[in-house]
């Protein structure tokens, strides 16, 4: 008997040995991986193939004229205010997975659903990364396996992130995220040099991407400046020499000389190239500086970069360093850039997105707090702890002042909330009683994710709204049905003048052109679409005319549209909505009645 026992308990323990050892292995993250990518795979027949977004669609037409034969430097799209073409921004390191992927499904589909099919699989492979960076984050910092377990499984909790890793999602967002998760794994690798050059290279890759990503690649390099205060790391001048250089290269190899002039603020520029090296060679030099042995001095010397790097950005930068996107004209800002939810501060968001907003901070530094009661994190590993958590307090900083950071936020507080949930979730769980251990679980659930407090104030977002948006134009957006544009396919191929919103749709479903669209370098063209909805039809009519438009289309279920009706009763927004046109502009059959209305420019 005394036999039968122990060879149950050393079966036990053998399976708590293979547990706890198989959570850490390679093969769970695919494990995971694979979970999450036949899920998305799956719905996709009822959720339909439609690209996520406007940006989803850009993107992906984008890669269409790159496979076309358009130029690799030249990222215009010359469907949008032809014959002169929008420039994009937008960087070609975003392109090559996708125009990968649908090379690769070409030769077994044809080129629409091999599209549709690189749309599916892309943003599960940029989930892959963020979910090894996640591991070696746990790793590093030797948190218990069950932390580790939790930290691979609970990003669907985080209302921002599943949609950014979902089938149909090609926007440069995800990779973004993906860059910042991967920097902060690399961070905490340090004193490795290789660790700091992959870094470099990742922050390199990230800020080429979208210059958004600047102020925190700023903060990874304070972070790698407060290891040489606290630990005489000199990973720093690895870091900052690896940005340099990789920045460089990236920027040459995806942008054409004639970007870098100056003319457009939304780049890496040879201004910010020249503050990195400045900042490289300080940095070289720091460990030669007197009294470096004694923290008060080494902290000294790293003031010096901020004080000297700054000012020179400043100077070689111009206005550029105060405005990235540059100087936008007040119609523009205020009829496009300020309705963009995901570009606004916090408080203008609706209840719902702010207090997830908000509620990432507290998660960061609750989470923060919570190992030094458990013994989880050593005394070697602290300042790792510690950086990690300052790395996520940036983002979550930058996160109430862009929405969409956000998304950084968010994925860099998975390691804090994993510790919470592993921390309190078996104190919970140990109460005996029925009804305190179930709202104790509740409680340590919603203070661990933000998604309880953002679901419970959903029903407030209607009144908020309500509150914000003019009435009709509310009722308008809400009671009109959908306006299917794939029908302008039946029509012969024109320019359309319509407003933001609905413009990638129509270049996507039709082989029409259109006058303007949401993106900041569209400037002129989208002045001219506000300005032609928004006054009376005979103030209109040479604003139309200039935009050598050959329809103009009316969806009274838009929002932009409805906010431009609110203006005045008689604008060309409301003309035409209640089929009022006036006699320059010619009703097409078909079109002549319902929520979508098509005029031709006589």
């Amino acid at each position: 008997m005394a036999i039968s026992i122990s060879s149950v308990s050393l079966s036990r323990a053998a399976s708590t040995v293979d547990w706890r050892h198989a959570v850490a292995t390679p093969q769970m993250v695919l494990a995971v991986w694979a979970v999450w990518a036949l899920a998305n795979l799956a719905i996709l027949p009822f959720a339909g193939t439609d690209l996520a977004g406007p940006d989803d669609i850009m993107r992906m037409l984008q890669v269409r004229d790159l496979l076309a034969g358009q130029g690799w430097f030249d990222v215009s799209q010359y469907r949008i205010n032809p014959p002169y073409g929008a420039a994009m921004h937008w960087s070609r390191l975003v392109d090559l997975p996708i125009a990968a992927l649908v090379l690769l499904f070409g030769t077994v589909l044809p080129r629409a659903q091999a599209e549709l099919a690189a749309a599916a699989v892309v943003p599960l492979l940029w989930l892959l990364p963020a979910l090894f960076a996640l591991r070696a984050i746990a790793l590093r910092l030797k948190l218990p396996r069950l932390v580790l377990a939790l930290a691979l499984v609970i990003l669907p909790l985080f209302p921002m992130l599943p949609s950014n890793f979902a089938s149909m999602t090609i926007d440069h967002q995800t990779a973004q995220m993906v860059a910042a998760i991967v920097c902060a794994a690399l961070l905490l690798r340090a004193p490795s040099r290789t660790a700091a050059v992959a870094c470099g290279v990742c922050a390199a890759a990230w800020i080429v991407i979208s210059l958004e990503g600047l102020p925190l690649v700023a903060l990874l390099a304070a972070l790698y400046g407060l290891r040489y205060w606290l630990a005489r790391d000199r990973s720093l001048a690895w870091f900052l020499a690896t940005l340099t250089g990789a920045t460089a290269a990236l920027s040459v190899a995806t942008r054409p000389w004639s970007e870098f002039n100056g003319s457009h603020c939304d780049i890496v520029l040879p201004g910010h190239i020249a503050a990195f090296a400045v900042a490289t060679a300080m940095a070289a030099m720091l460990p030669f500086a007197p009294g470096q042995d004694r923290p008060r001095a080494r902290l000294a010397a790293l003031a010096a970069l901020p004080l000297v790097c700054l000012p020179l950005a400043f100077a070689i930068l111009g206005a550029c360093a105060l405005h990235p996107m540059g100087t936008l004209d007040p119609l523009v800002a205020r009829y496009w850039y300020d309705q963009v939810i995901e570009g606004l501060p916090v408080w203008r968001q609706v209840p719902s997105i702010a207090v997830m907003l908000v509620w990432t901070g507290p998660l960061v530094v609750a989470g923060w707090w919570a190992p030094r009661r458990s013994g989880w994190i050593s005394p070697e590993r602290r300042l790792d702890w510690a950086l990690l958590a300052l790395f996520g307090l940036g983002g979550w900083v930058y996160s109430l002042a862009v929405m969409r950071e956000g998304l950084i936020a968010q994925l860099l507080a998975i390691p804090f909330a994993a510790v919470l949930l592993a921390d309190l979730m078996p104190r919970a769980r140990a109460i005996k009683s029925a009804v305190p251990r179930i709202a104790a679980t509740l409680v340590v659930l919603a203070l661990a994710l933000p998604t309880a407090a953002s679901a419970l104030l959903k029903p407030v977002d209607k009144l908020a709204i309500a509150a914000t948006v003019p009435t009709q134009a509310l009722a308008q957006v809400e009671d009109g049905a959908k306006c299917d544009y794939g029908r302008l396919a039946e029509l012969p191929r024109g320019v359309v003048l319509t407003t933001v919103n609905p413009g990638p749709t129509i270049l996507w479903q039709t082989p029409h052109s259109i006058v303007a669209a949401g993106y900041h370098r569209n400037q002129r063209p989208m002045l001219a679409m506000i300005r032609a909805f928004t006054s009376e039809p005979g103030e209109a009519e040479p604003i139309v005319r200039g935009t050598r438009a050959s329809y103009v289309v009316a969806c009274s279920s838009e929002r932009d549209l409805a906010t431009f009706r609110e203006l005045s009763p008689n604008n060309l927004a409301n003309v035409l909505a209640e089929g009022r046109p006036p006699s320059w502009l010619e009703p097409v059959p078909g079109f002549d009645s319902g929520t979508l209305r098509v005029y031709r420019v006589r």
